[in-house]
């Protein structure tokens, strides 16, 4: 019984000791499987960061092509702002201007020292007006050639800035998109040479021409920027039309008296004296020109009405050697502004330079004096969208990040040898990733909820027109952001042809 029970001990450890082999291969295979499996994982690891690193750059890139147009539109906004206030620095100098002249001392004066039988009733207020008129015409002389100056300067300022600004973009991008790479991966970078490279030639040629420069100024025709300064929700009544009735009862520009020693007993001798003017943007628009002028409307009893010149001023800014056409003869063309303008505000005749008031003729044929803004003044360049573009779409701009295979594991010492060792069969010792990405206008209607999202913008109801006009892509309104966008076939089978050499392309094929 004894010796039985030791043999069945020693057949159950022999059993037990077999087990282990199998388990020992299993763990072998186990362990390889592992190893393969880590360093896939890094792998895969490695190309999704790099991956990301790339759309990353690109965005970046966008967001700086988004920037410049939003930049552009901002300082055309604010040079508009700027031209209407040099067009009201000009109507209020040429206003002052006739102003001071109507009150001032004139041939009118001596008709009616000679009809009137108590001309004192109309040199005394004149005197009056005359003296308060005085200080703020000087005020005014000293202050706004100093005020036009300054806004031309600062609109020249704004114009450079566009052009500076438009230009540094351009030379940013690699670098801002180099840097965003290294940020997101140390051991990434925008593939050196890419965008001077000649696959990328085309997609920078669409960029640069996407956006122009336009410069107004001596040109003929229509223009954005003229369009927006002439609307007439953007100019103010006093710069359009300063019509007016100069008499103001019971003194001031007007006469209520007899003309008996003239006419008889029981006469009469009135005048009333009417005002014209307005501020308008040349034809080409070089500068804008201002007349004022005042008209004295007599009547009296027995010789009937008559129309004098009772005073008249001018100004403008801009180059105004050429303030006519065929100087001294003004034709038509002159009194013709941008924008439908014409006549410099006067209402009476349909036709530009046809039966104006004497007065406003003569002013212009005077000149308007020296340019308040010689150097600055009318329209300076700016940047505009390059022809009307239909499409809310900014030309994409592809970025190609590059990783060494050196860097793509870290885990160096699993990399193994022999047949095991891991080969990344990288072409030309990188890993290498493309992505797009662009700048897009949007502004869409508020009516509509699907549209309101477009972009997913925050607070996208403030984004929208209230007229649910639909708003083209311009830069006057600063409604562009970036998004990532597809890259096409044709740059991916160049990025392919550019980095595995064609002898081993056609030996994979």
């Amino acid at each position: 019984m004894k010796r039985s029970a030791r043999k069945g001990r020693a057949r159950v450890a022999g059993a037990s000791g077999q087990a282990l082999v199998p388990a020992l291969i299993f763990l072998v295979i186990g362990c390889a499987g592992l190893y393969v499996a880590f360093n896939s994982f890094q792998m895969t690891s490695a190309r999704i960061k790099l991956q990301n690193t790339a759309d990353a750059a690109a965005y970046s890139a966008a967001v700086l092509q988004a920037r410049d147009y939003n930049f552009s539109a901002y300082t055309n906004r604010a040079m508009v702002a700027n031209q209407v206030t040099a067009a009201q620095v000009v109507a209020l100098k040429s206003w002052i201007d006739e102003l001071d002249a109507t009150y001032s001392s004139s041939d009118l004066d001596q008709t009616v020292n000679v009809l009137a039988d108590h001309p004192a009733q109309w040199s005394t207020p004149k005197q009056i007006g005359k003296a308060d008129i005085d200080p703020v015409r000087a005020t005014l002389d000293a202050l706004l050639p100093t005020v036009a100056r300054n806004i031309g300067s600062l609109n020249r300022a704004l114009s450079n800035a566009q052009a500076n600004y438009h230009a540094a973009v351009f030379t940013a991008v690699p670098d801002t998109a180099d840097a965003i790479a290294q940020l997101n991966q140390p051991d990434t970078r925008v593939t050196t040479g890419y965008f001077t490279s000649p696959r990328n030639a085309a997609q920078l040629a669409a960029w640069s021409s996407y956006t122009a420069t336009i410069t107004p100024a001596g040109t003929l025709g229509q223009d954005d920027f003229a369009d927006v300064v002439t609307n007439p929700a953007t100019l103010d009544g006093f710069v359009k039309n300063r019509d007016s009735m100069r008499s103001v009862a019971p003194k001031f520009q007007q006469l209520n008296d007899s003309a008996n020693k003239i006419c008889g007993a029981g006469s009469s001798f009135t005048i009333n004296v009417t005002h014209d003017g307005g501020t308008q943007l040349r034809s080409d628009k070089s500068g804008w020109q201002s007349i004022d002028a005042s008209t004295a409307h007599l009547r009296i009893s027995c010789i009937g009405p008559v129309e004098s010149e009772a005073g008249y001023g001018g100004s403008a800014n801009g180059n105004i050697t050429s303030y006519m056409t065929h100087p001294p003869f003004a034709a038509w063309q002159d009194w013709q502004g941008y924008g439908g303008y014409f006549n410099f505000g006067y209402t009476g005749s349909s036709q530009p330079g046809w039966q104006v008031p004497d007065a406003m003729a003569e002013q212009f044929r005077a000149g308007p004096g020296p340019s308040l803004d010689p150097a600055n003044g009318g329209l300076l360049p700016y940047q505009e969208v390059n022809g009307k573009q239909l499409a809310a779409q900014a030309p994409r701009i592809t970025i190609e990040v590059t990783r060494n295979s050196d860097s793509l594991v870290k885990t160096v010492g699993l990399q193994g040898g022999g047949r095991m060792k891991v080969d990344y069969n990288a072409a030309g010792g990188a890993m290498r990733a493309l992505s797009s990405a662009k700048a897009y206008f949007v502004r869409p209607d508020e009516a509509s909820v699907a549209s309101s999202l477009i972009g997913s913008l925050l607070d996208a109801s403030q984004w929208a027109r209230v007229d649910h006009a639909t708003e083209y892509p311009s830069l006057f309104s600063p409604y562009w952001q970036a998004t990532l966008a597809p890259v096409s076939a044709d740059e991916r089978a160049a990025a392919q042809a550019n980095q595995i050499p064609a002898e081993l392309q056609a030996h994979t094929q």
